[in-house]
């Protein structure tokens, strides 16, 4: 089938450098690291956190962006890019629960231990920025686009904050504790 693209719509611009949103986490995972959550880096040197953020409110709702967090590695920059990823998704933490980053009582202790499957799902507040487009390594002298990336958390001690609701996990309700479904009616010109 043939389709005239003449009218496609344009191609999204990049959300503004400084755009505070509410996220949603996803993480893709890529069969490495912690329950295959973790994907490796092209040499093997490092696993990183492959999350996809979604805009959940205001005028860029549904867009999307997405960001690697190395976790573990083989250098000292993987070590230095781990304690960095591991400061941000504290703030996402913080941001998503409402814990005050200077928090150390035994309870935001709690709040803050978790697995790395617990951010799936998880929602906090955003600073969106924009990341220049590297070299391509093929010879061709050309740059990748210009792309949207996590900028910064906003965390309950920074005016632009605020409190965000947390969805159930996908698989929060057992069978036997969902409502019952009714069931569907059969249409007449089905009899």
């Amino acid at each position: 089938m043939h389709y005239d693209y003449t009218d496609a719509p344009p191609r999204f611009e990049l959300i503004p450098q400084g755009t505070i949103a509410t996220v949603s986490t996803h993480i893709r995972p890529g069969n490495a690291g912690e329950g295959g959550l973790l994907k490796r880096s092209k040499d093997g040197g490092c696993e990183m956190l492959d999350l996809e953020f979604t805009i959940v409110d205001g005028p860029f709702k549904g867009r999307k962006f997405w960001q690697n967090m190395v976790l573990a590695g083989t250098t000292d920059g993987h070590a230095k890019a781990a304690d960095i990823s591991r400061c941000t998704l504290k703030a996402i933490l913080d941001s998503a629960l409402g814990l005050k980053p200077d928090d150390v009582s035994p309870q935001a202790r709690t709040a803050r231990t978790v697995d790395i499957k617990q951010f799936e799902g998880m929602i906090f507040v955003a600073r969106i920025g924009i990341e220049k487009g590297a070299a391509k390594n093929d010879g061709s002298s050309t740059f990748w686009d210009d792309k949207n990336n996590l900028d910064g958390v906003i965390t309950p001690d920074k005016r632009e904050w605020h409190p965000v609701e947390q969805l159930p996990p996908f698989d929060a309700a057992s069978p036997a504790s969902a409502p019952a479904a009714a069931p569907v009616a059969r249409p007449g010109w089905a009899s």
